[in-house]
């Protein structure tokens, strides 16, 4: 097996992020767990970014906008995703 092959997708991590904050969530149902999650989210990129650049303060608002430009096509499609799901299959419980 290659290495490629071992390395999880992003998916694979996502949705293992995905399962433990239903699980949370199942436990909290005040929006806190979406919002810890998008915390911890901006938290790590900033990390990551710090290792991108040479010079985060000169970088930041590009950093910012490319890390919130991604985020914004990623709430589309996960929006028109749950939009076209509704509309199959009603609302969620």
């Amino acid at each position: 097996m290659s290495e490629d092959e071992k390395t999880p997708s992003m998916y694979d991590l996502a949705n293992q992020f995905i399962n433990l904050a239903n699980q949370m969530a199942e436990q909290d149902r005040s929006g806190n767990v979406g919002t810890a999650i998008r915390f911890a989210a901006s938290r790590f990129n900033a990390f990551e970014a710090s290792h991108q650049t040479d010079d985060l303060a000169k970088d930041r608002e590009e950093i910012i906008d490319n890390f919130t430009g991604d985020f914004r096509k990623m709430m589309e499609v996960n929006v028109n995703q749950y939009i076209d799901h509704i509309a199959k299959n009603g609302p969620p419980n």
